[in-house]
């Protein structure tokens, strides 16, 4: 096999900016610039240097995107620490168990956040220190902060906050960008929790690719930091990806409307990422129209399934307004580091997910042949071959890792997910394998349902999910509609009589004002299965 080639340690992507005067970070009403930035993460390092972290020291990091977030983030690439990104709502017992799994020797927490879990992490033996939002605050938003978050900052030890320690050490920067340096959480391609472990290249490897997905120069623009880092289209894309090109990331703590709008306008922000959720939240606020969005280059959607309407009426919008401006879909895992699959203003077709990057191979396996591809339009498990493939599944046996290697030992990721591709190489994602649901010999996509129930007019968004009772197995259909509810019902059941057989017309069909959803906006399928 050839040597991989080596994208570098995140670190060593940007510090070579380190006399840019770019802005690096926008966050609420502030600004740094790159020479202010670098200085900032090589400061945290020393402090956590001094504090005791180094090369494969494993450091969890439960904070939502603040600077001090992505400080840390570049500073224990810098040292070479291992760092586990988890959610910063993680529930208490899922954080200590995530704890004692990753074998975390410090925790970096949100001081804001320190109050919901202090009775389970006070006396514990994990090392603790302070994030905070504080320092990039103006005075009147320091106000507002330490009134709003008064009950959660008490008994916050100012000694541990990082932005007050002056104890520094100098630090020797690690160079391998190969060896085992992240820990995200994902459902996994089983469908169970995993920690995926991934390298500092794999991610480097994707940004590296930026250029190619914006197909345009982004130096001196600005890309929406909003997707949490816990995410790899966040990580990723969201931060690392225009600080690589010296280029800004837009950090926001969550979802603002109000925000996204004002910073377009201001001309701080210039490509999205989203999810179809936020961008009908988007479509549907009135101030998001007009001159402002020719500051618009380009909008990358993912996670759930984007129904074709939403990029007509996106579309259209941007076409009215001179916006060159596209709804683009684009396909990756947490186990790809993030997208791997994107569709281009070039080169795009709506309802696939683009084409792989140059360095990422797509193969179509059906009925369990692993080492060939099915060839154009037959269906069966996306298999992926690229540098950004995760290096494995922590704490997890050979024979449970989602990886398949071909006679000449290349590595290929088992996806668990079913599509097809064309003569042309466009990908498009059907469903994941678990949610295919046989009945009657017949082999139902939920995908597919969700996608003709999304074209019905006054939906919003609908999830389907199948309750597997032992006596009585049964579809049951969730939508999201402000319309009458028995008429919503029947047009739905309408639509769907007219396109499938009837063992996929869901049995119940509940109509709510809103579905639930993760903090990226993502139907909460799991809420609504605990609701059976």
């Amino acid at each position: 096999m050839t040597k991989e080639m080596n994208y570098g340690t995140l670190y060593s992507n940007i510090k070579i900016y380190k006399d840019s005067e770019n802005n690096a970070i926008y966050f609420r009403n502030m600004s740094i610039q790159f020479k202010d930035f670098i200085a900032q993460v090589d400061e945290m390092a020393e402090k956590l240097s001094y504090l005791g972290v180094k090369k494969d020291t494993v450091v969890t990091l439960l904070s939502p995107n603040v600077p001090d977030t992505i400080r840390a983030l570049y500073a224990l690439s810098k040292i070479g620490a291992i760092y586990s990104i988890v959610h910063p709502l993680m529930p208490k017992d899922a954080l200590m168990e995530s704890l004692e799994q990753t074998k975390s020797e410090y925790l970096l927490i949100l001081d804001a956040r320190y109050g919901d879990y202090r009775d389970v992490l006070e006396n514990t033996k994990y090392k603790i220190y302070f994030l905070s939002a504080i320092p990039d605050l103006s005075l009147i938003e320091n106000i507002g902060f330490h009134i709003g978050f008064h009950k959660g900052l008490q008994g916050v030890d100012k000694q541990k906050y990082l932005y007050l320690m002056t104890e520094k050490k100098e630090v020797v920067e690690n160079d391998d960008p190969f060896k085992p340096s992240i820990y995200l959480h994902s459902g996994g391609t089983t469908g169970k929790s995993k920690i995926v472990v991934l390298n500092e290249n794999g991610i480097a490897f994707v940004c590296a690719h930026c250029l190619e997905i914006v197909q345009c120069k982004i130096e001196e623009n600005s890309m929406i930091g909003l997707l949490p880092i816990f995410h790899g289209f966040g990580l990723a894309m969201g931060v690392h990806a225009p600080l690589r090109e010296n280029a800004a990331t837009a950090l926001m703590i969550h979802y603002s409307q109000r925000e996204i709008i004002s910073k377009i306008k201001k001309n701080k922000l210039n490509f999205l990422l989203a999810v179809p959720y936020m961008v009908k939240r988007l479509l549907n606020d009135r101030r998001f129209d007009g001159k402002m969005l020719e500051n618009l280059y380009a909008t990358y959607v993912g996670a759930d399934q984007t129904p074709m309407e939403l990029f007509d009426v996106y579309n259209e919008r941007m076409s009215k307004n001179h916006s060159r401006n596209l709804l683009l879909e684009g396909y990756g895992l947490t186990e790809t580091s993030t997208v791997n699959f994107v569709n281009t203003h070039s080169d795009h077709i709506n309802g696939s997910v683009g084409k792989p990057l140059a360095g990422v191979e797509l193969r179509i396996a059906k009925d369990g042949d692993l080492n060939r591809d099915a060839g154009p339009y037959v269906e069966g498990e996306i298999m992926v071959s690229s540098p950004s493939v995760c290096l494995y599944y922590l704490n997890t046996p050979i024979s449970k890792q989602p990886f398949h290697y071909d006679n000449t030992g290349k590595k290929w990721l088992r996806t668990g997910d079913i599509g097809y591709h064309d003569e042309n190489g466009y990908l498009y994602y059907k469903n994941r394998a678990k949610d295919v649901v046989k009945i009657a010999g017949y082999s139902i996509f939920p995908s597919d349902i969700e996608k003709a129930v999304n074209e019905v007019k006054q939906v919003s968004a609908c999830a389907m999910v199948y309750i597997n009772n032992a006596t009585h197995p049964y579809f049951h259909l969730y939508v999201e509609s402000l319309g009458d509810c028995d008429t919503i019902r029947q047009s739905v059941l309408t639509q769907l009589k007219d396109k499938f057989i009837k063992y996929a017309i869901p049995e119940k069909i509940t109509v709510v004002k809103a579905l639930p959803r993760t903090t990226i906006g993502k139907i909460n399928k799991k809420e609504l299965l605990a609701k059976e």
